[in-house]
């Protein structure tokens, strides 16, 4: 078992070296955002799938394939068509964006600094949330791997990621997507081949489910799974921290063909996780669901290759947290704080980004602590973006804007809906509020564009 903490040590180690040597080379508030579109098809493709794979998408996936079956995977599958249709038909216009560097930066282009305040905080509280929800996952898997408390895990997760996001900002972040995208790529698929050769093979696997757990409404109604699809499709899409990335790309075809890749990719990962939920369960239908994944690596891997893949799931994790706890700092500061106070010197730019990077790891340990589920955070998460932010940000991608007030009044429109249909009527049928209040969001958003080119036509 030493060899495979020390495999688990180094690759930490690795990561704290990799932000303290970016350090090194952030010098202002563009060093920090990673400004330059340098940057080509092959980093673009595996930051983006490395940031996001977290631990809802992995081990949040096995988890849910163990309880109930098939259902969550099949959900997940509207999440990398999503990723897809977004490198299709909207990462085209990311060419009327060169030189921005934020979320907030595209929408201050058509509806001025006020949205772009808006926009920086509402990707604060996202991203904050997700980074939650990655911590937590962090928690647990240390405790299933290495026996430490679930605390004390999520303190380890939240300082190894806060030296390296804090120092390097962007430019660590995507090094260190590097080395987690290869881990988690490879680790994977070996935690499934020793997985079902332990089981018998694929066909023993087959033999020892339910037949249940075959059908996608295992545990759930249609409007409820066709909700979490949904939800899952566009609750991250466009999320600050790929909305970050689809900048970084040399021209809009690179970040176009890497977007499509990414999602591609998503479909065999998705698949490969959940089919590890539904190995463990043939291994030890009375394990605990929640570790089943980390579980199934201590029972059916040999001493190094073990190693191999705890380090692979522990980069999972902390390639989804240091991605969100970037866009989280970004989206607060340079979206937020800096449109409100723009004589701000260069080297308090700088101070406040590092800052408040270190306090929102803190807060999303508290919360990761206050909401124990990985699912759970993540749907909160997901409230505070796509009901309001989706629309009116995907509309710009393509060039369609309306007026200030038909943004405000959709983005207003799209977050009380949402907060009324989950916290007062309790989310009848099934249906997240999310969903909800991305329906009333584009509703709103759209009688504006029909209004004001009826106006038009009449002006004509």
């Amino acid at each position: 078992m030493w060899l495979d903490c020390a495999l688990v040590a180094g690759y930490l180690a690795v990561l704290l070296f990799i932000g303290l040597r970016g350090g090194r080379q952030v010098k202002n508030t563009a060093d920090f955002t990673a400004h330059s579109g340098r940057y080509g098809v092959a980093v673009i493709f595996a930051t983006l799938a490395a940031s996001y794979i977290g631990g809802g998408f992995s081990s949040g996936n096995a988890s849910e394939a163990f309880s109930h079956g098939i259902g969550s995977t099949l959900a997940l599958m509207g999440f990398a068509l999503a990723m897809m249709g977004i490198g299709r038909f909207l990462v085209g216009g990311v060419a009327r964006f060169r030189g921005v560097t934020t979320v907030g930066g595209i929408l201050e282009l058509d509806y001025g600094w006020g949205a772009r305040v808006l926009c920086g905080l509402f990707s604060f509280l996202s991203c904050a949330g997700v980074v939650a929800a990655q911590m937590e996952a962090m928690g647990l898997t240390f405790r299933t791997l290495l026996g430490v408390p679930d605390t004390v895990g999520i303190l380890i997760g939240f300082g190894i990621v806060v030296v390296y996001t804090t120092f390097g900002g962007m430019q660590s972040v995507i090094a260190a997507d590097m080395v987690q995208f290869l881990l988690l790529a490879v680790g994977m698929p070996l935690l499934l081949i020793g997985g079902l050769h332990r089981a018998g093979g694929i066909g023993a696997v087959v033999q020892a489910l339910p037949a249940a757990y075959w059908n996608p409404l295992n545990g759930t109604t249609l409007w409820g799974f066709l909700s979490l699809f949904v939800s899952l499709a566009v609750g991250e899409a466009l999320a600050p921290p790929y909305t970050q990335r689809l900048l970084l790309g040399r021209t809009p075809a690179v970040t176009a063909r890497a977007t499509i890749l990414s999602g591609a990719f998503a479909v065999p990962f998705f698949a490969v996780t959940g089919l590890i939920g539904l190995t463990a369960f043939a291994l030890n239908p009375l394990g605990d669901a929640a570790t089943a994944m980390p579980r199934m690596i201590l029972t059916v891997l040999p001493v190094g290759l073990r190693g191999l893949v705890m380090a692979a799931m522990v980069s999972i994790i902390l390639s989804a947290a240091d991605g969100f706890l970037n866009g989280a700092t970004v989206g607060l500061v340079c979206d937020c704080v800096l449109p409100l106070f723009p004589k701000t010197s260069p080297v308090v730019q700088l101070r406040l980004l590092r800052y408040s990077n270190l306090l929102i790891g803190a807060a999303a340990v508290g919360l990761s602590l206050w909401l124990p589920n990985i699912f759970d955070i993540l749907l909160v998460a997901y409230s505070f973006w796509c009901p309001v932010m989706l629309v009116p940000l995907a509309a710009a991608f393509r060039g369609v804007r309306v007026s200030r007030r038909g943004f405000f009044c959709a983005v207003g429109a799209g977050l009380f809906s949402s907060l009324f249909w989950t916290l007062l009527l309790g989310e009848p049928f099934g249906i997240h509020g999310s969903v909800v209040g991305l329906l009333i969001n584009a509703g709103v958003f759209f009688c504006f564009h029909a209004a004001s080119n009826t106006v038009r036509n009449i002006s004509k």
